[in-house]
């Protein structure tokens, strides 16, 4: 496999950050926007490490936008990215080793 068909995650998380970002600004979220929204944070648990963080992330991002035009979608992205980023966080505090009894205190 060559380098340049392994997907850059985190061109692929500004991307979608960016995305996210305009459809805000254009205004209160239209169904579309709410619709794919929905559907990544129904299917998170399925997500992996990156996904959770790049969909937290443009969620955040969005999130500000509205609270700074006064919208009322800002509190709703805000806690559904606030979701997607505790899941990414459980997954790494999940998946580490634990700790030998002999180095415990």
């Amino acid at each position: 496999m060559s380098g340049a068909s392994i997907p850059n995650l985190g061109e692929m998380a500004l991307h979608l950050e960016y995305r996210l970002i305009e459809a805000v600004s254009a205004g209160p979220m239209g169904k579309e926007v709410s619709a794919e929204i929905a559907e990544a944070v129904a299917g998170a648990k399925d997500m992996d490490l990156a996904g959770l963080l790049a969909w937290g992330r443009a969620l955040h991002a969005a999130a500000a936008v509205c609270f700074k035009r006064g919208d009322e979608d800002a509190e709703l992205l805000h806690d559904m990215a606030q979701r997607l980023i505790g899941l990414a966080f459980d997954r790494i505090a999940l998946a580490a080793p634990p700790v030998p009894e002999s180095l415990k205190h």
